[in-house]
C-alpha cells in the first residue's frame, strides 16, 4: 500500500515538472503575437541593428530611440552584441475579432486609419545649435564648490552675473559654450549644450547653481541661458521639397559623422522644418589618366553617391541642428544635403 503511494506521488510530481519544464520553454521561446502580449525579451542575433528590429517589431524604423531607451543597459546605440537578450515592449493594437460572427453582425469596415510616422529623441533639449552671432549669456561659471577643475553631475557651482538678465532661484538654466563655423560661404557661431543646472541661491555679486544633468565637462568661463525644452517626439516627412545644402561639421567636430551623431547644415528655418528626413550625398571626381594625358584639364564626371540619411531636430534661421540616420559611406563636413 506504501508502495503504491510512493509510485503515485513520484509519477504526480514527474508530471508537474514536465508541465512546468514545458511552460518555461514556451516562455522562454514564445514568438512575437501582435495584439496579445504586452512584451517579451528578444535575443539579439548577427547582423541585428536597433533600427531593423524597430522596423521588425514597430513597423517603423523611426522608433528606434525609443527602443534604445527602453533598454537603458545598452551603452551605445551604435553597438549591439549578439546572444543579448533586450526588452520589446508592444505597441496597443486593436482587439483579436471573433471567429464566428452571424451574418447579420457583419458591419462595412471603417477605412484604415492614416499612420503618421513619428521620431523620438528623449535627449532632444541638449542638442546644440548654430546661430550668426552669440546667444546673449546671463552669467558664466567661477568654479567649482570643491575646487574641481572639470565638474560634472550634483555638483554645486559658483556663476557671476552678467547683468544681462535674471538669475532666479528654483529656475533652469543651461551651461553653454561657444566656438565659430566658417566655410567659403557660411559664417556662424556653433553653441554647444554642457549641462542643465538649477539655481539655489542668488547673493549680492555671485550665485550657486547646482549640476542636475552633465551632457559634458563644465568649466571655468562656461556661460549661462535660460532652459529652453524642446519638445521630444517629431513628425516625420519622408519626403519634403529637396533642398540644395551643405554639412557644416558634427557637434562634437568628428572628422567623420556616422549614425546617430549630431550634426549642423547651412540650411535654415526658412527652408526646413523639424522631422523633414534628407538624403547626404557625396561628389566624386576622379581624373582619366587617358583623357589627362592628351588634355590635362579633362575629368571624368560621376554621379554623386547616396551616402546615407538624416532627420531635421531643431532649426534656426541660418543653420538646422540634424541627426544622421544611416550611414552607408564615411560622411563628412561639406557633403550634399537634398
Amino acid at each position: 500500500m506504501r508502495y503504491g503511494r510512493t509510485m503515485t506521488a513520484a509519477f504526480v510530481l514527474t508530471i508537474m515538472g514536465f508541465v512546468l519544464c514545458s511552460l518555461g520553454s514556451a516562455e522562454e521561446n514564445k514568438d512575437f503575437v501582435p495584439g496579445e502580449d504586452s512584451g517579451f525579451y528578444y535575443t539579439i542575433k548577427k547582423g541585428d541593428t536597433l533600427w531593423d528590429l524597430s522596423q521588425k517589431f514597430y513597423n517603423s524604423e523611426w522608433d528606434w530611440p525609443g527602443l534604445w531607451e527602453m533598454n537603458q543597459d545598452i551603452k551605445n546605440p551604435h553597438w549591439i552584441y549578439p546572444g543579448k537578450k533586450i526588452r520589446i515592449f508592444l505597441k496597443e493594437n486593436t482587439a483579436v475579432k471573433p471567429e464566428f460572427v452571424k451574418i447579420e453582425e457583419i458591419k462595412p469596415e471603417k477605412p484604415p486609419e492614416k499612420i503618421i510616422p513619428s521620431f523620438s529623441f528623449s535627449e532632444m533639449d541638449r542638442i546644440g545649435f548654430v546661430r550668426k552671432t552669440a546667444e546673449p549669456h546671463v552669467g558664466s561659471v567661477i568654479k567649482d564648490q570643491d575646487n574641481k577643475i572639470m565638474m560634472s553631475s550634483n555638483d554645486i557651482i559658483y556663476i557671476k552675473p552678467s547683468g544681462k538678465g535674471t538669475l532666479i532661484p528654483g529656475n533652469r538654466y543651461h551651461v553653454f559654450s561657444t566656438s565659430p563655423v566658417k566655410t567659403k560661404t557660411f559664417s556662424g557661431i556653433k553653441h554647444i549644450l554642457r549641462a542643465r543646472i538649477e539655481i539655489r541661491e542668488h547673493k549680492t555679486t555671485y550665485a550657486t547653481a547646482k549640476v542636475i544633468k552633465a551632457y559634458r565637462e563644465i568649466r571655468e568661463g562656461d556661460m549661462i541661458m535660460e532652459y529652453r525644452n524642446r519638445e521630444p517626439v517629431l513628425t516625420v516627412d519622408e519626403s519634403p521639397s529637396p533642398v540644395d545644402g551643405r554639412i557644416l561639421c558634427s557637434e562634437d567636430d568628428n572628422i567623420m559623422i556616422n549614425d546617430n551623431r549630431i550634426a549642423f547644415i547651412d540650411i535654415g528655418s526658412d527652408h526646413v522644418r523639424p522631422g523633414q528626413i534628407y538624403s547626404v550625398m557625396r561628389s566624386v571626381n576622379k581624373t582619366d589618366n587617358s583623357l589627362w594625358l592628351q588634355n590635362p584639364k579633362s575629368e571624368v564626371k560621376f554621379d554623386n553617391i547616396n551616402a546615407g540619411k538624416l532627420i531635421v531636430l531643431h532649426t534656426e534661421d541660418i543653420s538646422s541642428t540634424v541627426m544622421i540616420l544611416s550611414s552607408k559611406y564615411e560622411i563628412n563636413p561639406d557633403d550634399i544635403v537634398n
